[in-house]
């Protein structure tokens, strides 16, 4: 729970990132992710950073180790046991039906206008499903597009190689694309990739270039199947413990949604675009062969999620939302921002 304390500035500078002063409110955040990984230098950090500063320091975000497995954060920030925490919708995809749609395959190239899109649709068609509930929402983003990454012998030249591998997962749509490509889908959080490559339990992953790279998989993988438009992209989201929200000085609350939603959106989106071109250059100093899905293989995934889109405009509609809407919204919200570049 949120926790007010006068504390001196050797003190914080030692438990917190960038403590200079007392704080009046520390929201303890637990963090499952390294601390060198871009999520948390990129943009945790600057975010929590940005309120601090502009609260005048009476609010500092502590960044803890994991106080569970990154699936269990939501729960955590709802019973109190962190005030805040980032976790993957797909994680935990039945609580979030509604983030399904904005992971299938296509629709953006990078990550800035596809999370700030995600937000303002998120907004306008899904806040009133209460996916939320028991905790307050700060924001949410979509990282950059998400490819396949093979071991040394297991090249990926067209889709049809990629049937009968064993690739690590998310799940939801990735989940669902795998199972429609032909591909055995090895469900695990990212901070357990590694170890399944490196034990030989899967033939390579499915992620966004940048997570090749922050996760110490460069040196074990050798192939990249680039996809226009990713073959997915994940979603994430940030919470906050409702008390510790509600706890909130009512000017640093003001300060903090501010800093959050949209704004927090297109932070995290730059960032993401900032690091998965660096990966790219990485990966082709490292001699990686880098292939780019062919027309024929494009329009093949494009069908094959059209399968999934429409189950998940179905599924919106028992659940009083409008898809079709949504996805139109999505694509729309994307070119204003790429627009605005």
């Amino acid at each position: 729970m949120l926790h007010k304390t006068l504390l001196i500035a050797g003190l914080l500078a030692a438990t917190s990132f960038s403590s200079t002063s007392a704080a009046q409110t520390v929201l303890r955040f637990s963090n499952w992710l390294p601390p060198t990984h871009p999520i948390t230098t990129e943009i945790l950090q600057p975010w929590a950073a940005d309120i601090t500063e502009k609260t005048d320091g009476r609010v500092e975000i502590q960044f803890l180790p994991a106080l569970g497995k990154p699936p269990a954060h939501f729960d955590l920030v709802r019973d109190g046991v962190a005030d805040m925490a980032l976790s993957v919708h797909a994680y935990t995809a039945d609580r979030f039906p509604s983030a399904y749609g904005m992971t299938l395959p296509g629709y953006a190239d990078d990550a800035e206008s596809a999370a700030v899109a995600y937000w303002r649709v998120h907004q306008k068609h899904f806040a009133k499903l209460d996916e939320f509930k028991g905790v307050h929402l700060a924001g949410l983003y979509t990282h950059g597009p998400g490819h396949i990454f093979t071991l040394a012998d297991k090249p990926v030249k067209e889709l049809a190689d990629v049937e009968g591998m064993r690739l690590r997962a998310t799940g939801g749509v990735v989940q669902d694309m795998s199972n429609q490509l032909g591909i055995v889908p090895q469900f695990s959080s990212a901070s357990e990739a590694y170890e399944l490559l490196s034990r030989g339990v899967v033939d390579g992953v499915m992620f966004n270039s940048d997570s090749v790279v922050s996760f110490r998989m460069l040196p074990l993988l050798k192939n990249a199947y680039q996809i226009p438009g990713g073959l997915y992209r994940d979603t994430h989201y940030v919470i906050i413990n409702n008390d510790a929200y509600s706890e909130l000085d009512e000017r640093d609350r003001k300060i903090f949604d501010a800093a959050s939603g949209e704004a927090f959106a297109r932070l995290a989106g730059k960032a993401w675009d900032k690091v998965d071109a660096q990966a790219w250059d990485k990966m082709r100093e490292a001699g990686y062969s880098i292939t780019t899905a062919s027309e024929d293989d494009v329009a093949r995934i494009q069908a094959e999620s059209d399968i999934l889109k429409k189950a998940w405009v179905e599924k919106m509609a028992e659940l009083g939302v409008d898809g079709e809407a949504a996805l139109a919204m999505f694509r729309e919200e994307i070119a204003k921002v790429e627009a605005e570049k």
